[in-house]
């Protein structure tokens, strides 16, 4: 199983899906808990999937969209696409986060409850966005869903307030049979302010380790 989006009238409707199973019949598709959102599907002749598969973002057409059965339960039905995009190349350099320098990122929790808020674990950061390693009993991340006022501490930097779109959620299994969660985020509409400060730490792990450069 794999998350996706499925994108209406370009992008004026985003739904959240998963891709249930894949074959030569076709592709199965979740339905979501909106029945507004499930008629929006049916009624639109071409909508695009958008997913991630090994790190890179897969997008491609979907016509010919049904309702179906998938292990007894409502799915969506579409035929395999003629083509699809994998764009591999990524817009900004990555910078992987050393163990000996750990990053944590703090996203507030959407609840009005006082909860103590969770330092999750920064996998990589670059000027467009964060990878995070999450923990089961931690802030549960959703796919497409925004976090706002989020605090990410850059050694000798200072502090970043940023808010955070979840792109891409995936399970990660260790040689040791491990299963961790990554969720792959996006900066929303970073001020000056904040790729000063992003590309100041960069710099700086750089000089401080020289194979990165």
């Amino acid at each position: 199983k794999s998350n996706a989006m499925l994108h209406i009238n370009d992008d004026e409707q985003v739904i959240k899906t998963v891709i249930l199973a894949a074959s030569a019949q076709g592709l199965w598709l979740d339905v979501g808990p909106s029945d507004w959102d499930n008629k929006s599907v049916l009624l639109n002749e071409t909508l695009t999937l958008v997913t991630m598969h090994q790190g890179a973002k897969v997008q491609f057409s979907c016509q010919g969209i049904e309702l179906a059965m998938f292990a007894s339960l409502p799915a969506f039905h579409c035929p395999l696409p003629a083509k699809m995009v994998r764009l591999q190349r990524r817009e900004y350099f990555r910078l992987l986060i050393p163990v000996d320098a750990p990053l944590k990122c703090v996203i507030p929790p959407k609840t009005d409850k006082p909860v103590q808020q969770d330092e999750i674990a920064i996998m990589d950061i670059s000027v467009g966005g964060i990878a995070l390693v999450c923990k089961e009993t931690g802030v549960h991340l959703e796919a497409g869903e925004i976090y706002p006022d989020c605090q990410i501490e850059l050694p000798g930097i200072g502090m970043l307030t940023a808010t955070l779109q979840v792109k891409n959620l995936s399970d990660v299994t260790s040689p040791s049979g491990h299963i961790t969660k990554h969720a792959g985020c996006e900066f929303v509409h970073p001020d000056g302010q904040s790729g000063m400060l992003l590309q100041r730490y960069v710099a700086l792990m750089q000089s401080k380790t020289p194979n990165l450069k």
